[in-house]
């Protein structure tokens, strides 16, 4: 953990987050004029999209950009531990079971667990998403205090109830 710490904090050292943050910006400015093709060519999209990154460095806060980088190194966290959890529910070929209903008749087939929980999955996502928001500070630099007596362990142990409740129902 405290290779971990010491590495975040060598990183912040080298402005991480002020790259993460320009990187951002000039991504979504970039995008957005690419797709709407008001200009001939890449380069002036380019060009204005490198001034807005800029620009919007120059103005955000330092709250801001720390509230970013939080979140980003719990997103890519999150999404490791997915990309794990999916390989591991790969190796071991876990399968639920469907009915479908086809002019023929009825049929089963074998699909992905995602697949066949995609509203379940997409709940969980975002109260994750809302979570990591919470716990990297979001909450308090859109206006609002801290939420009382819930912390990292709290959230953890109800997503991890709501897990182990997913599971128990899927099994009878």
């Amino acid at each position: 953990m405290v290779g971990i710490t010491t590495g975040m904090a060598f990183l912040t050292g080298l402005g991480l987050p002020e790259i993460l943050l320009w990187v951002l910006a000039f991504a979504v400015v970039f995008g957005i004029l690419t797709k709407l093709s008001i200009f001939k060519g890449r380069a002036p999209a380019a060009l204005i999209s490198i001034a807005v990154g800029f620009l919007v460095l120059l103005a955000v806060p330092a709250a801001l950009i720390t509230v970013i980088a939080s979140m980003s190194t719990g997103m890519l966290a999150v999404g490791i531990g997915f990309l794990v959890l999916l390989a591991l529910i790969e190796i071991s070929n876990t399968k639920s079971i469907i009915k479908l209903r086809t002019p023929e008749g009825e049929k089963t087939e074998k699909v992905h667990p995602f697949q066949n929980h995609g509203t379940v999955m997409a709940i969980l996502l975002i109260a994750i998403t809302g979570a990591i928001f919470y716990l990297s500070g979001g909450w308090a630099l859109i206006g609002f205090g801290a939420l009382p007596a819930i912390g990292a362990g709290t959230w953890l142990l109800v997503i991890v109830g709501a897990a182990v409740l997913w599971m128990l129902s899927e099994a009878k």
